[in-house]
């Protein structure tokens, strides 16, 4: 049954013509050849992650996992697993002839199998976005699209707290479907003989605070939904600031500037492709204003500005599990 199932997937692969839909556009016609349509965008296209191929039936359970070292295992899907636990029913090489703006997908495999046969199969990639690439066989010139299957839920929240127990923060959450994952840093208070602000990672305690919205007047978050793209990127942001306090090579000698340049790279690295965020450009412009309280003000700011991307309690999906059912 696996192999009727692999001779189909290599069938819509490489064979199948199909009439496809450009994202956004509301109309039904062959994508433009070659790359990114939207030219405002800046961002490298990224294919690491799995996908699955628009227009298959609900029998065909296969996946396409490619991983940041150059491989693509074939998985198949169960109902009562997580992506991570799917079968891997074959694993070839691939290659990219630019991974930022590809043009020319490569599958390579020295024997064969039900998938890919032997030697280098090579696919034009016709048109990409951040959650769907089209590639075309050069021989048949039959397309086929896509599509980025959801495995994790990513977000991004902006946290401050006002008053004698002062902090500013950013936090990144994951869901995976079995748990969740929070990954915090930022400003906070340290009792050192007295009462001190510190930058660094911010402890259990006070970011569990901030999970749910808080009634407190002294408290404000902001809580977006990132894609997996939007978060990796950000991501990065975070791992540059944990390695400067880790290694107390942090830009200022003022933790509260320090706060507050971490908390605008991790804010403005979400405008990379466009605007997604509505910036506050006016914190910290006055060389005047208290330094303690401009991370503060700028979370503030950020809420005030972008409250309508905000994910409220009731909106955040706690519970939620990967629904990977091919279309």
């Amino acid at each position: 049954m696996k192999r009727i199932v692999f001779l189909c997937s290599l069938t819509l692969i490489f064979s199948v013509g199909q009439t496809l839909v450009c994202p956004d556009r509301g109309q039904t016609k062959v994508c433009p050849t070659f790359g990114q349509s939207d030219a405002g965008k800046t961002c490298s296209f990224s294919i690491v992650g799995m996908w699955k191929i628009e227009g298959r039936t609900e029998t065909d359970s296969l996946f396409y996992s490619f991983s940041k070292e150059g491989w693509v295992r074939v998985v198949s899907h169960s109902a009562d697993a997580l992506p991570r636990e799917y079968e891997v029913v074959a694993e070839v090489k691939y290659e990219l002839d630019n991974p930022a703006a590809p043009k020319l997908v490569e599958f390579i495999t020295e024997r064969g199998n039900d998938v890919f046969p032997a030697g280098k199969t090579s696919l034009d990639v016709v048109e990409y976005y951040e959650d769907i690439f089209v590639t075309e066989n050069p021989e048949t010139r039959d397309r086929t699209r896509w599509v980025k299957a959801q495995t994790h839920r990513y977000f991004l929240t902006f946290a401050a707290r006002g008053g004698p127990a002062m902090s500013a923060f950013a936090m990144w959450t994951t869901l995976d479907g079995r748990g969740t994952k929070i990954e915090a840093l930022g400003l906070r208070l340290e009792n050192r003989g007295g009462t001190a602000p510190t930058f660094g990672p911010i402890p259990d305690r006070l970011y569990h605070e901030f999970e749910n919205e808080s009634v407190k007047d002294s408290d404000v978050m902001l809580r977006l939904e990132l894609t997996e793209a939007e978060f990796e990127r950000s991501h990065k942001v975070f791992e540059t600031w944990s390695e400067y306090a880790r290694t107390a090579k942090l830009p200022h000698n003022d933790p509260n500037l320090n706060g507050l340049e971490f908390l605008k790279s991790a804010a403005e690295n979400l405008n990379q492709c466009d605007e997604k965020l509505k910036l506050d450009t006016t914190v910290g412009a006055a060389t005047t204003q208290n330094s303690s309280q401009q991370a503060l003000e700028y979370v503030r700011g950020m809420r005030k500005k972008n409250k309508n991307l905000h994910i409220t309690d009731g909106m955040f999906p706690s519970d939620w599990r990967p629904a990977l059912l091919p279309n």
